[in-house]
């Protein structure tokens, strides 16, 4: 079987997700799994039956669009915003007269009333503008599982051809007609597509995780072969061969050093912001990136069988493992559609039996009302008023939400897991000691001003002194640095390196053994001068985060690619009891998933690459705005400043904007509830319809702008919740 990712541009929501995977699973060798966040869809097929371009194809049948190039992307980017505005062109004077027929006393032209040419203008828009509805809707109603495009193409085709039948009845008649909807049909199809484009834009705000992956890895790679360097495609390699990687460059593929030694900087795929020595047979990574000494490496994986490689698919196979979250209007549709067109036919039925008349005309009049009253306006405006409402909150306040699947998850989290470096900590080392004469830092930060190492970079950030010259520098990979200064030889490094050097020390660091510091010395003439506790210290606020959540009964994990030791002492230090160290990428979004089969709803916050699987996995995921692309781009919620109290806000916010969809729901069912009965006896006409639908959407879209007095719970004061 053969895979193969497709983007597809309209793919909306999770009904999306099930009518294209349930057309798919009629037919022969193939099947499809739909990415709804991502708007992709993974095909496993037979390759003798299908390619790219067939699959499209079939795609197109049920009304979606593939995007196969970075250019068919824009240009369907740009159709759909020149189908929305010659849209809501057309739409514009058919809403004009709709002022008239609710009785306000606004010159409207004679020949906008005209019922002929507002059928002209709305037939483009229904079948038009609306024709993905009535495709959508087809295949829902194939595959028994209907949604909101069901209930727009109900409502809208009702006021449609009612008007119809109105133009025809009083065809003899140019103006003030109040039984034409045409304009209904309008105005529902434009709020539609108009909330559709919106929350594309919104998700088209982050860049395509998975390519953000792929674009990690290197392109080509340098082949030493028979005693002579080539630069050849990264495809060209296989295990076995040898490969040169210059320092500052990526190391391309998986492999073992056979030569040389330098430090390499594993953060996207550990987390952890400190180079890792490398020497003979030590394993190295491709797409980590090598920063100091050239290395030759034998490769031991290329293609799929590389880390980069397996990341990229636990990302993407975590995505489909990850429930997608059903809408609650789509929910509502499911049950809604059948039970408005039961009561319209029964109504239909009835009037013809018992009504005085008998005949067709006085029965499809209170059938047609049913349906227009119930038209879906007010269902349809429920969510997208609210979140929209809700989101804008948010992003004032540094909080991205990326899709309304969040908030209908929110109150339901009952365990939060949290990466440590950069999440919990600040994620970058800092001085945070030096013991012994201060005098001697300049020898320190001098040394160090030659390393591109972190461990040198927070030692140059604390010193503000003036840097002396340095002669004969080199780096002593997994022990420190050392250089002649001043005519002095001065090592900057562990302890290790002072022992090496049989440099005299009488500095204890017992202190600070067991809680994730890391000491440095500085010998002068192999006689140490001071000592200096470096530290990726704990954010101020991440303490009383952790409080809040468990006073809200919301378990804190902590998930670290991080020794046991520093990892024990981080979570002590917040009083977090359930830990997981020294885990690989892959393996956190394991966890995730051991962690889910305990709790009902789990969310996950990181920022690395690493974090990438797991924000995947979980339920909801907060990525910290500082963190990587990657880590944004594949979250549910991103944080845009590394304050820890947005996780909390995020939670609050989400919480009141449920709430007011769920009145706004309870609205607009109320509104059906006593309007439907009303127009199944014949007491209320298409025309009062046509008002009351107009006042449900009006007080849905008030409701939601009275999320604006929402406050939240935690404050920031000096930098603490």
């Amino acid at each position: 079987m053969t895979r193969k990712t497709i983007k597809v541009s309209n793919i909306t929501c999770a009904q999306c997700a099930k009518t294209i995977e349930s057309y798919f699973d009629e037919l022969e060798s193939i099947d499809a799994k739909v990415l709804v966040t991502s708007k992709k869809v993974i095909f496993n097929y037979d390759e003798t039956f299908y390619d790219t371009l067939k699959i499209a194809d079939h795609l197109r049948v049920i009304g979606y669009h593939p995007v196969l190039t970075s250019e068919a992307q824009e240009k369907a980017k740009k159709r759909e915003q020149i189908d929305l505005i010659i849209t809501i062109i057309l739409t514009l004077p058919l809403l004009w007269t709709m002022f008239a027929h609710l009785g306000f006393k606004l010159y409207v032209p004679e020949i906008l009333m005209n019922g002929w040419l507002q059928l002209a203008i709305a037939t483009p828009i229904l079948f038009y503008s609306g024709r993905h509805f009535f495709n959508q809707a087809y295949h829902q109603v194939k595959a028994r599982n209907l949604g909101m495009d069901a209930l727009v193409v109900m409502g809208t085709s009702a006021a449609y051809f009612f008007s119809i039948y109105q133009t025809i009845v009083y065809r003899d008649h140019f103006h003030m007609m109040p039984d034409l909807y045409f304009e209904t049909t309008a105005v529902i199809i434009t709020m539609v597509l108009l909330g559709n484009y919106f929350e594309s834009r919104v998700k088209e705000k982050t860049s395509d995780a998975l390519q953000s992956l792929v674009r990690l890895g290197a392109k080509e790679a340098r082949l030493y072969k028979d005693g002579v360097t080539t630069l050849v495609p990264i495809d060209d390699i296989v295990p076995g061969d040898e490969i040169v990687v210059l320092a500052n460059e990526k190391v391309p593929l998986d492999g073992l050093v056979i030569e040389g030694s330098s430090y390499i900087d594993e953060s996207m795929l550990t987390g952890e912001p400190m180079p890792v020595s490398k020497n003979m047979n030590d394993k190295v990574v491709g797409s980590s990136m090598n920063i100091v000494n050239t290395i030759k490496i034998k490769v031991t994986a290329v293609g799929s069988d590389t880390i980069l490689s397996k990341i990229i698919k636990t990302v993407e196979d975590t995505a489909l493992i990850k429930p997608k979250a059903q809408r609650t209007a789509d929910k509502i549709a499911a049950l809604f559609v059948p039970i408005v067109v039961v009561i319209s036919l029964l109504t239909f039925v009835l009037w013809l039996i018992f009504s005085e008349s008998g005949n067709i005309s006085s029965a499809f009049a209170p059938a047609v009302a049913v349906l227009v009253i119930s038209c879906p306006c007010a269902l349809g405006l429920a969510t997208p008023t609210s979140i929209s409402v809700g989101s804008g909150i948010a992003f004032k306040s540094g909080i991205l939400y990326k899709g309304g699947e969040f908030f209908e998850l929110a109150n339901k989290i009952d365990a939060i897991a949290f990466d440590k470096t950069g999440t919990l900590t600040k994620g970058h080392p800092e001085v945070i000691e030096v013991i012994g004469d201060p005098v001697y830092m300049k020898y320190t930060a001098s040394l160090e001003s030659h390393s591109n190492h972190p461990i040198a970079k927070s030692i140059m950030d604390h010193y503000d002194g003036e840097f002396e010259s340095v002669k004969d520098f080199s780096v002593l990979i997994g022990l420190g640095v050392k250089g002649s200064i001043d005519g002095k030889l001065v090592a900057v490094g562990s302890k290790k390196l002072m022992k090496s050097i049989d440099a005299s020390n009488t500095f204890d660091d017992q202190a600070y053994v067991g809680k994730g510091y890391t000491i440095f010395y500085t010998s002068i003439d192999l006689e140490v001068k001071n000592m200096i506790v470096i530290s990726d210290p704990i954010k101020p606020d991440a303490k009383q985060m952790i409080e809040i959540l468990k006073s809200r009964g919301i378990t804190p994990y902590m998930i670290t690619g991080d020794q046991e030791e520093t990892a024990r002492y981080i979570a002590n230090q917040l009083s977090i009891d359930h830990i997981y160290f020294d885990v690989l990428p892959h393996e956190k979004a394991e966890i995730i998933q051991i962690i889910r089969e305990e709790k009902q709803v789990i969310a996950f916050v990181g920022d690395g690459i690493n974090d990438a699987p797991a924000l995947k996995m979980a339920d909801v995921g907060f990525a910290v705005g500082s963190g990587s692309d990657i880590a944004i781009d594949t979250s549910d919620v991103t944080l845009m400043s590394t304050d820890l109290k947005l996780v909390i806000d995020a939670i609050d916010l989400s919480l009141a904007t449920l709430r007011n969809i769920y009145l706004n729901f309870f609205w607009a069912f109320a509104y059906n509830v006593v309007m439907i009965p009303l127009a199944a006896f014949g007491y209320l006409n298409p025309s009062l319809a046509g008002i009351g639908m107009g006042f449900s959407s009006i007080m849905v879209v008030l409701n939601a702008l009275s999320l604006k007095r929402f406050k939240f719970k935690t404050e920031a004061k000096g930098g603490t919740i």
